[in-house]
């Protein structure tokens, strides 16, 4: 019918090809970004004659990702946040488990807004942002939200619009993946310009590990990715099990699994999850605490070339790909 009103497909095209420009611009300068924002339909803040002449400042992307649950992949996500802080850096954690959301439990916060609700459009990412314990913010998931495990492409590109004003303000940008290899979990693992692979001693976890690993070789992302093993009983026993995932993803992916740590078993984690407590803020001194202080300086040291070159365009560039809303 041609009744003189634009039709809704228009629209969406419209919208999805502003984004599509917007995200896959290598560089944009301040001005420019601002441009682009505004044809986007986004908001944005003033731009001061400082802000004219800095480099065009690019989030680092941590992801924490697991084969499977039960592994402490989120607690670890927590903790490194209040170490990233503790550096000095403007730190978010992003909780991108969009089933089973629990990082605002670990944190003592009661979120009234989440992930939800800025994919609806009923609130923007700014306004469902907390701050929370050791100093860094959190993006609190929408727990139990079966709809959001699967978002639809217009859900992920309304998700998408958010994160992009994120880059400009974060220095890291630490994303709480959900457990295994689903879709929408591996998206955002493989978006990140670190992939923190999460296991413990345990056979099935170790297999389980593996599985993440080749799903995400599968996906590109053969450098970049790092084991840390956690609930280890000695750090011997953390190097053993990432040599057994080493040998095995040299042998048959051809891949390099860096060893970015290990995290000891301790009973100071339970206790500061009993109260809802991030550790390292309840026990800064507790073996786990300071083995976390030491993760995130490993991470922090760092050179520039050990970020994949193919994600030096930012976390939301990736993302958008892997989530199928660019070309």
């Amino acid at each position: 019918m041609h009744d003189g009103t634009i039709s809704t497909d228009k629209i969406t095209n419209d919208q999805a090809e502003k984004l599509r420009r917007l995200v896959s611009a290598p560089r944009l300068t301040p001005d420019v970004a601002a441009s682009a924002n505004a044809a986007a339909g986004l908001s944005v803040s003033p731009i001061n004659a400082s802000e004219r002449t800095r480099p065009m400042r690019i989030a680092r992307a941590i992801a924490v990702s697991s084969g499977k649950g039960g592994v402490g992949k989120t607690n670890l996500s927590v903790n490194l946040a209040v170490a990233f802080a503790a550096r000095g850096q403007r730190v978010v954690l992003l909780d991108a488990d969009l089933g089973l959301a629990n990082a605002d439990v670990l944190c003592g916060i009661t979120p009234r807004a989440t992930l939800e609700d800025v994919v609806s459009g009923e609130r923007t990412l700014e306004e469902v942002m907390v701050s929370a314990p050791g100093g860094f913010r959190l993006v609190p998931g929408a727990s139990g939200v079966s709809r959001l495990a699967d978002m639809g492409q217009m859900q992920r590109r309304s998700l998408l619009e958010q994160l992009l004003m994120l880059e400009r303000t974060t220095d890291v940008l630490i994303v709480d993946t959900g457990a295994g290899i689903g879709a929408n979990s591996m998206a955002f693992a493989a978006a990140a310009h670190s992939i923190l692979v999460t296991t413990t001693p345990e056979p099935t976890s170790i297999a389980d590990a593996y599985g993440a690993i080749k799903t995400l070789v599968a996906r590109g992302c053969r450098d970049g990715l790092q084991l840390v093993v956690n609930m280890a009983a000695s750090d011997e026993e953390a190097r053993a099990v990432h040599g057994r995932i080493e040998r095995v993803a040299r042998a048959f992916l051809s891949t390099r699994i860096d060893y970015a740590g290990a995290v000891p078993l301790d009973p100071a984690i339970p206790a500061a999850v009993r109260r809802r407590s991030p550790v390292t803020v309840l026990s800064p001194e507790a073996a786990s605490s300071r083995a976390i202080r030491q993760l995130a300086r490993t991470l922090s040291g760092e050179s520039a070339t050990a970020v994949r070159a193919d994600q030096r365009q930012g976390f939301l560039a990736r993302l958008a790909g892997f989530l199928g809303t660019t070309r």
